[in-house]
């Protein structure tokens, strides 16, 4: 697969089959996204990987939080989204919840629940990677966490895989950091669901949208 292809692509993959990714799988993706940038060589990120018992485990717990509208605490902070952030957020999930949910579906109320429960528990992904570092790192390990995490999204296509780069999941850090013995010198930055894709999910093909780049760009000299 071309790297433009792959970019174009990859999405947010929202409902997956039960089937879990083998290791040697998940092994030779993260082995190829080992040759990541990073500032002076530092490799400053670290990865969990979940599955069996394991991934149960911590599906139970965080269904156990969300249920209880637990507070959350992210290592990351949750701030809300100024303008215009806010209104493509909002724009996003009414479009999503639109094309999942078509006028006339029955039991609305109870099936929106039960997608937002899902979401909270890796949209119920048989495989999770927690990507973290150490918080003496500060904002540059931050960063590369976030190069890290778009390189394990383009890698796991090859192999037939979806993604969804998450925060839900690393809402509740102490929980995670109890659960896997991480200890708390380290940073949770974000939550990756990954395993193969069901193609009869609806939320996994909705029409996406961007913002022309001229929203973005700022040309100087050019």
């Amino acid at each position: 697969m071309e790297i433009i292809e792959a970019i174009h692509n990859r999405r947010s993959i929202r409902g997956f089959k039960p089937d879990p990714v083998p290791r040697k799988v998940l092994e030779e993706i993260l082995e190829s996204c080992l040759w990541a940038p990073s500032a002076r060589n530092t490799q400053s990120w670290e990865f969990a990987i979940l599955g069996g018992k394991v991934m149960e485990e911590v599906k139970v717990r965080l269904n156990e939080l969300v249920k209880a509208d637990a507070k959350v605490n992210p290592d990351l902070g949750n701030p809300e989204f100024p303008e215009p952030y806010l209104t493509r957020a909002e724009e996003a999930r009414d479009h999503i919840d639109r094309h999942q949910f078509p006028p006339g579906i029955e039991k609305l109320d109870e099936k929106r629940a039960e997608y937002w429960m899902r979401g909270g528990r890796f949209h119920d992904a048989p495989n999770g990677i927690i990507l973290y570092t150490e918080k003496a790192l500060g904002g540059r390990a931050i960063l590369e966490g976030g190069i890290m995490a778009q390189t394990i999204a383009l890698a796991a296509l090859p192999y037939g895989l979806g993604t969804c780069l998450m925060q839900r999941p690393v809402w509740w850090p102490d929980m995670i950091k109890e659960v896997l013995g991480i200890p708390e010198s380290k940073l949770l930055l974000m939550a990756i669901a990954v395993g193969y894709p069901n193609p009869e999910a609806r939320v996994n093909n909705y029409e996406r949208s961007r913002e022309p780049l001229k929203t973005f760009a700022h040309w100087y000299g050019m």
